[in-house]
Formats: C-alpha cells, sequence, structure tokens
C-alpha cells in the first residue's frame, strides 16, 4: 500500500523499491525552433527539449502552439476533423545521440482517424477551439468531386481567407509524449528534439471549385512547445544519478504507432492482397485507413480525413501467417441489404482499447443536413463514384492483444512473418473512384531505455 514515504508511481523509473518521495518544483519552458521563424510546405521544423538539468518533464501535459496563416490567393477551408493540424505530415523524435525515438509518417491522417473515433460534441467543441475543425465535424464533405461553396456552406468548417490567420493549440498524440511516467530528460545526454515535416500547400485546406483558380499555399510560424518541468531537490537528483551510474537501467512505457502503406490500383475490384512491412515485438492492434491517392494532393479536395470504404465488402489481416479472424469481418454498406457498421464499429473500437468504455463516440451522427434533422449516419457512404463521393469515417481495424500489459501483442519481429490486409473490394471501389492509397497504422508498445552509464536514452519496441 502506498504512503506518503513511496515513490509515486509517475516517478517509478526502475524497479528498484525504497526511493523518498521527493519534493517537485514544477516551472515551465517554452521550447522554440531551432532552424527558423517561418516555415512553408515540406520545410522541417525541428524543436529542441531544452530542459534544465536533473529535471524531469511532464509530457503528458505538453502542448504544441503555432499561427497557421493562408498565404493563398483565395479562401481555404480547414479539415474537418483536426483543423490546422492537418500541416503536420511526419513527425518525429530524435534522441540527444541522434536515435530515432519516434516517427509517424502521415500524423495529421493519423490524428484524423483518431479524432473520428471521438464525439461530436468533443471534436465540434475542444478540437474546433484549439485546432480549428469543424463545428459540426459528423457531415460528409464531397471528395471525389469538386465540392461547391454550397457543398460547404452547412459544415461548419474553419474558413480563412487571403492573408488570414489561425493560432493552432494541439496536444501531440506522440507516443513520447504519452509515455506512463516522467520523462528523465535532464539526466540524459545531448538534445533530444522533435522534428516536424510539414505538409504539401495542396494538403493543408479545401479551396470550393469557384475559387479553383486561386493557388493554395501557407506558412507556419511562432511555434512554441510548451514543457511542463518538475526539478527535484539535490538529495533526490544525486540519489537518481547513484542509480543512474550503478548499471540499473531506466524503462519508461508508452504505445507507439509506426506507419507502413501500400496501394488498391485503379480499376481494381474483388480480392485484394496488400502486404505490408513492419517489425514490431508487441503488435496490439492495426488501423487502416483508406483515401483516394490523387486527392492527398489536391487543392479541392479533402485531403487529409477524406476516407473512403472503397467498395470493402469484408476483411481480414494475415498475422504472421495466421488468418486473423479466420471468419472475415463484414462491410455491408448497401442502402437496400442493410449494413454491417456496428460490426466494423466494435473492431474499431476494440482496437483502440474503447469497447467497454461508455464515455467514447464516433465522430459520424448528424444532427441536422438539409431539410434532414437528426439520424443521419456519415460512418459508412455507400455513394462511392467519381461525381457524389462523400467522405466515410470508418476504418477497417484489428485487435491482436489479449490482455492490457507492456509487450503482450503479436510478435512480428520475425523474418518472414508478413503483415496482409486481406479483402474483397466491389467495382464501386477502387475501380470507380481511382487508385487508394492505404495508410495501415500498427500500434505497438515500445519502451524507452536509458542507460544509467551514458546516458543515451534508445527506444525498443
Amino acid at each position: 500500500m502506498e504512503d506518503n514515504s513511496t515513490t509515486p508511481m509517475e516517478m517509478r523509473l526502475s524497479e528498484v523499491p525504497g526511493m523518498p518521495s521527493p519534493e517537485m518544483e514544477l516551472t515551465y519552458v517554452t521550447a522554440i525552433p531551432m532552424n527558423g521563424s517561418t516555415f512553408t510546405q515540406s520545410q522541417e521544423v525541428r524543436i529542441g527539449l531544452n530542459v534544465p538539468t536533473d529535471c524531469f518533464v511532464d509530457l503528458k501535459r505538453a502542448y504544441l502552439k503555432f499561427k497557421l496563416k493562408n498565404t493563398g490567393a483565395g479562401t481555404c477551408q480547414l479539415d474537418p476533423l483536426i483543423g490546422g493540424v492537418s500541416v503536420i505530415d511526419n513527425w518525429r523524435v530524435i534522441g540527444g545521440t541522434g536515435a530515432l525515438l519516434e516517427e509517424v509518417i502521415h500524423y495529421n491522417a493519423m490524428y484524423a482517424a483518431m479524432n473520428a473515433n471521438k464525439s461530436v460534441d468533443t471534436v465540434s467543441s475542444i478540437h474546433s477551439q484549439t485546432e480549428g475543425a469543424s463545428t459540426n465535424p459528423a457531415v460528409g464533405l464531397k471528395i471525389n468531386a469538386n465540392p461547391t461553396d454550397a457543398d460547404i456552406a452547412n459544415t461548419g468548417l474553419k474558413a480563412l481567407s487571403t492573408t488570414n490567420e489561425f493560432v493552432v493549440t494541439h496536444r501531440p498524440q506522440s507516443a513520447f509524449f504519452n509515455a506512463d511516467r516522467y520523462m528523465p530528460l535532464g539526466f540524459t545526454q545531448g538534445l533530444t528534439y522533435v522534428s516536424i515535416t510539414l505538409c504539401q500547400n495542396e494538403t493543408f485546406g479545401l479551396i470550393s471549385a469557384e475559387d479553383a483558380a486561386n493557388a493554395s499555399s501557407f506558412s507556419v510560424s511562432e511555434v512554441e512547445l510548451h514543457l511542463p518541468i518538475l526539478k527535484p531537490g539535490p538529495e533526490f537528483a544525486n540519489m537518481f544519478r547513484s542509480a543512474m551510474s550503478s548499471g540499473v537501467p531506466i524503462q519508461i512505457h508508452s504505445v507507439g504507432i509506426q506507419n507502413t502503406q501500400q496501394s488498391i490500383p485503379l480499376d481494381s475490384s474483388g480480392e485484394q492482397t496488400l502486404t505490408f512491412s513492419t517489425r514490431k515485438r508487441s503488435v496490439k492492434s492495426l488501423m487502416n485507413v483508406l483515401r483516394k491517392n490523387a486527392d492527398i494532393t489536391d487543392k479541392n479536395r479533402n485531403s487529409v480525413s477524406g476516407f473512403v470504404n472503397g467498395g470493402i465488402t469484408e476483411y481480414n489481416f494475415s498475422v504472421g501467417g495466421m488468418r486473423i479472424p479466420a471468419q472475415r469481418i463484414k462491410v455491408n454498406y448497401s442502402a437496400t441489404t442493410g449494413t454491417d457498421k456496428g460490426e466494423l464499429l466494435s473492431n474499431q473500437q476494440l482496437a483502440l482499447g474503447h469497447y467497454s468504455s461508455d464515455l467514447r463516440g464516433i465522430c459520424s451522427q448528424t444532427r441536422t443536413v438539409g431539410a434532414k434533422t437528426g439520424g443521419v449516419s456519415t460512418y459508412l457512404q455507400d455513394a462511392e463514384n467519381a461525381n457524389t463521393a462523400i467522405q466515410s469515417k470508418c476504418q477497417f481495424s484489428l485487435d491482436l492483444e489479449s490482455y492490457n500489459a507492456a509487450f503482450a501483442g503479436k510478435n512480428l519481429a520475425g523474418q518472414g512473418l508478413p503483415l496482409v490486409f486481406h479483402c474483397n473490394s466491389l467495382a464501386t471501389g477502387a475501380q470507380d473512384i481511382g487508385a487508394l492509397l492505404c495508410d495501415l497504422y500498427v500500434i505497438h508498445d515500445v519502451v524507452y531505455v536509458l542507460d544509467g552509464m551514458t546516458g543515451v536514452i534508445t527506444a525498443n519496441s
């Protein structure tokens, strides 16, 4: 039983018992980019985590803040689910000695998938205020036909006129920033930094067909990463360094996300087999999102959260040579024969660990769409063709964890253990709307290990 003489859970950086409860002084540090002040498309924003010596960082309470400016010739609407966070294409965390601690490619699409699995109230209130998400995010925005001003009118999108700015405040959806314990960055060697690669101009927002002649461009400035710093007294700091120098490894657990990609070619239908590459030792779950490939770099399309179901009627995965589940998950979206969206959603909730929670939602149930009031779902869309397609909110997911513990999922670290997505798609999929990009997000355990002798932090996953 814990009392005031034991170390709190957040400070148990090793399994060595008996360390006294330290007095911690809370301060805040604002980290700014090391490589410039204003950034544009495809550029890197490098932010050093300047943590004072002998200090810890409460990264769960850190947040990123930047000013997003529309430098294009006309009005641009931000993404309905994540707003200005759409400019973050790739997210990396680099250790002080150059070791890659985390990398999430297409971070913006991953974050949009996560927000699609939140309630409409959460996205339309908190994320609308902090990130510029839509005030009516459940509406199915057109993605393949050029959307007109009339299509956009009732979607509640955040509009930025030319030269206008919006201040984005974002809590990173990052393994490094959501670890189970405080990060002892004040005890590590070198300077750990966050590397953000910005998206292309055509990806960051949506321009309607009426403004199609206008160029799309943006800039990012006044980037700040706010870090809560915890400074212990000198006695605890010396004791912690003594524990490090004795060779005790400092281990911090988190859950990371790796992106790997494949495509469904144009004019393909029927059975599809997509092989992905991953070598993670503890794969907890899989989340596959589909987007039309050509839309990602099209200024007149919803590039980031423009998810489609691709005409898929059923799917499963081969994990280490074994089909999981043996009976495929049904994805029937026909308006005449009924839908299996409940089964699809149940597997999504299982994959994200939301299945037993009554506090989670899905951002797909609209209240008002034109003359219709209530009861309209945009989770699965059956109008996927070149002229009328509108976005879905679904992902094709699978849970692989039998119990909730570190390194408890499927081990795919060995050679000859591929990860394969098997699906059956109708002609209304890639054959009708175009080639599809499949972003598979592998959710896995990761343990950050601080070597006490060298002060080097590495990621073990």
